[in-house]
């Protein structure tokens, strides 16, 4: 081979390399880079299907049509401007979820959440400490359950501020540029005085004016909520913990429901899907947790196979009075009670809801039967591409046409969820897991009133070993607990112009 002397032109290539090279060393500037929590949140290790990417788009769609950009709020139902913490939750989830999903670019992303922020962060608190239950979306206002203006307010719900941290959590993780904002707004609000010996504590305002803390949170949802805490360093250890609950039997399955049922406190224990579908796309469900959802879901199979009805409850809000109603496993002594947040039943409006079969079929993907609810609910869109209906009415067998945040932000959570390779949205390191066992004392209840249904010690009993059962006593006591009103939720209001609303909607403020 002959030897070629390198040519000029390759020369200075090779000096101008290397000086550079010299240079880097020498003067080192590290080159930002995002963290590996934000890179993870842009990480779609499982694309979505072009069947999902409709999915998502539609549940989108619900967003963009619902916008207030005077506050940069959303609709918490289509076309009704009010709003809670819990549905502002549901909002933040939904943008996260789009911008990683390719729904919006990051100059729209950066605008949404700018304003929203921006009317967060000078929102009128409740006494100064911390938001009102509902504001009006389009003006920021403090209001009613009629979105009325009220000087005063209404109180606080502490499951709602649970929602929110959780998503703020998510926001400063993807998007760590506005960690600081989201802590200064948190600075602002009074965190503490929602916590007291260990648990969750509303405020409602009493009849003549005076403000009253009350115990809020139930099994499931007490849990989730606790967790939001958590996440920015406020303790609710009793608030994590599973107890106090009970085992009660139904259609073979050992189903966990909480002691405090509504006849003692005043407040409802019932038993539905989304508490667990939250906590298992956001936290991970883990220990305990995981398996009081596979019977939660269990159960609804089987109710499925003995009567041939499709079954997937939660709480949702419906197309006609009383426009908002908790489809449940159990509440309060009744097993399938369909309630209203004061006890009242219609079990004629009893649905299968969207965001619940969406949710059972990508956490358990590989179940035949939450295969088949979701099949029975995966095209219930609005014909004007409003987004996704609420569900489908068992007794009509007609869509439930209800268009709410909820509905759309927990599908859109969902969807991020499943192209994240079914990885949580919040490291499991994050917050703690409820792992604890219910107490003789705290485990004792009265019977439910339903034949097939036996209330049973908590001892450990898989789902399919119904028989290992022994009965419990009959309470002698209740729990001592505040007797209030209820914390009523914000219904929907029916698409009619005459319609007069007594109240507005959430997604778990009477838990």
């Amino acid at each position: 081979m002959i030897y070629k002397p390198p040519q000029p032109k390759l020369l200075r290539w090779i000096a101008l390399f290397l000086i550079g090279t010299f240079l880097q060393f020498l003067f080192y500037i590290p080159t930002p880079v995002l963290s590996q929590n934000s890179n993870s949140c842009s990480n779609i290790t499982t694309p979505l299907t072009s069947e999902e990417q409709t999915y998502a788009r539609a549940s989108w769609q619900y967003f963009v049509k619902n916008y207030q950009p005077a506050t940069g709020f959303t609709n918490s139902t289509g076309g009704y401007p009010s709003g809670t913490l819990w549905d502002m939750g549901n909002y933040l989830m939904a943008l996260n979820a789009a911008r990683w999903l390719n729904l919006t670019d990051q100059a729209d992303f950066d605008s949404r959440l700018n304003k929203f922020l921006t009317t967060l962060s000078s929102l009128k608190l409740f006494e100064d400490a911390l938001p009102n239950k509902v504001y009006n979306a389009a003006t920021a206002q403090m209001v009613d359950y009629g979105n009325n203006p009220v000087e005063r307010g209404l109180g606080w719900s502490a499951l709602d501020v649970g929602r929110i941290l959780a998503a703020f959590d998510v926001i400063r993780t993807c998007h760590p540029q506005y960690n600081d904002w989201l802590k200064g707004i948190i600075a602002k609000w009074q965190v503490a005085r929602s916590l007291k010996d260990g648990q969750l504590f509303g405020a409602t305002v009493l009849p003549d004016n005076k403000t009253l803390l009350v115990q809020e949170g139930r099994l499931g949802y007490e849990e989730y909520g606790a967790r939001g805490y958590q996440l920015w360093g406020f303790s609710a250890p009793k608030a994590i913990a599973l107890e106090p609950f009970k085992l009660v039997e139904i259609n073979g399955v050992q189903i966990p429901v909480d002691s405090r049922d509504f006849q003692s406190t005043n407040a409802n224990n019932y038993v539905v899907s989304e508490s667990y579908i939250l906590d298992g796309i956001e936290f991970g469900l883990q220990g305990e947790l995981a398996d009081f959802a596979a019977r939660v879901l269990d159960v609804q199979k089987r109710r499925f196979d003995t009567t041939g009805q499709l079954t997937a409850v939660t709480e949702d809000n419906i197309d006609q009075a009383p426009y908002f109603l908790y489809n449940t496993v159990y509440a309060n002594g009744t097993n399938w009670a369909t309630i209203t947040d004061t006890n009242q039943p219609y079990p004629q409006f009893r649905s299968l809801s969207t965001k619940a079969a969406f949710g059972w079929h990508y956490l358990f993907p590989d179940n035949a039967y939450a295969q088949k609810v979701f099949d029975a609910v995966k095209d219930l869109r609005s014909p004007d591409d409003s987004g996704y209906y609420a569900g489908i009415y068992e007794e009509s067998k007609q869509p439930n046409k209800a268009l709410t945040g909820n509905t759309n932000g927990l599908i859109l959570e969902i969807l991020y969820y499943k192209a994240k390779g079914n990885h949580p949205l919040i490291p499991s390191t994050s917050a703690s897991v409820s792992t604890s066992k219910p107490s003789e004392n705290a485990s004792s209840a009265t019977s439910s009133n339903q034949p097939n249904s036996t209330v049973t010690t908590p001892i450990a009993t898989p789902a399919n070993q119904p028989n290992s059962t022994v009965t419990a006593p009959i309470a002698t006591s209740k729990p001592t607990e505040v007797a209030v009103a209820p914390i009523p939720p914000v219904d929907s209001p029916q698409p009619s112009s005459n319609l007069k609303l007594d109240r507005a909607l959430t997604s778990a403020n009477a838990c």
